[in-house]
């Protein structure tokens, strides 16, 4: 698996998701919206005082204009998610990568929610040309945004950056830790009021000759790719 490969499927993937969404992917966010989006009319009485015949009265009441409620939006609250994908420390090898993450995010305006949050997870070792590339358990605690597309979309996107740690063995077989931030941006839909889909992007920035070089001046850069859901309290 390639860098390619790892972007061309989650995207295929969340794709598929936005054509289900477009056949009302779930009859539970149909009947969420539905109930937000009561419809009102004004009755017209089939008798009329000049006499006029039931068709026409039933004319009048299709021309009464529909009011709408405005759709309601997902409020702000705790959330919990998980994600697998494919990590990047040194170009062009992969080493796979789960994580779970949990916040808490505010309601700032119709289309918009600021949060926190803290994550961990682990990007497994692997093989290259014989060598052993070891494992990673990193950690992280930041700011989570989210911003709707529209006061009507299931689409959003996702914001996200802080600061990470993280430890293992390197190359050497010896105990090593690094730290640095994170930022991060990704797109998701929404399947219903409480779960969601979510295709990120992450950069870890570091400082250390961990993996990438051994001039501890220069800033390196770890890239994981994941396809994750989220539920919504």
């Amino acid at each position: 698996m390639n860098k390619l490969a790892a972007v061309v499927v989650p995207v295929l993937l969340i794709a598929g998701a936005s054509t289900a969404h477009a056949q009302s992917i779930s009859s539970g966010w149909t009947t969420y919206r539905a109930q937000q989006q009561g419809q009102q009319a004004q009755p017209v009485s089939t008798a009329s005082s000049d006499g006029s015949s039931p068709t026409v009265a039933a004319s009048a009441y299709a021309a009464q204009p529909v009011q709408r409620q405005r759709v309601e939006q997902p409020r702000g609250g705790f959330f919990v998610g998980a994600q697998a994908g494919a990590g990047w420390v040194i170009e062009d090898i992969d080493q796979r990568v789960v994580s779970v993450n949990a916040g808490y995010r505010w309601q700032v305006d119709e289309l918009t929610q600021v949060g926190v949050e803290v994550a961990t997870g682990r990007l497994q070792d692997t093989q290259w040309r014989g060598y052993e590339i070891p494992s990673l358990r990193f950690s992280s605690v930041g700011a989570n945004a989210r911003f709707n597309f529209g006061p009507d979309s299931a689409w959003f996107g996702v914001a996200r950056g802080g600061y990470w740690y993280a430890d293992g063995d390197d190359w050497f077989g010896e105990g090593s830790s690094i730290d640095g931030g994170y930022v991060g941006v990704g797109i998701g839909v929404d399947i219903n009021r409480h779960f969601n889909l979510q295709l990120m992007y992450t950069a870890y920035l570091y400082s250390s000759p961990y993996y990438n070089d051994y001039d501890g001046d220069r800033v390196n850069r770890a890239d994981v790719l994941t396809l994750g859901g989220e539920v919504r309290f």
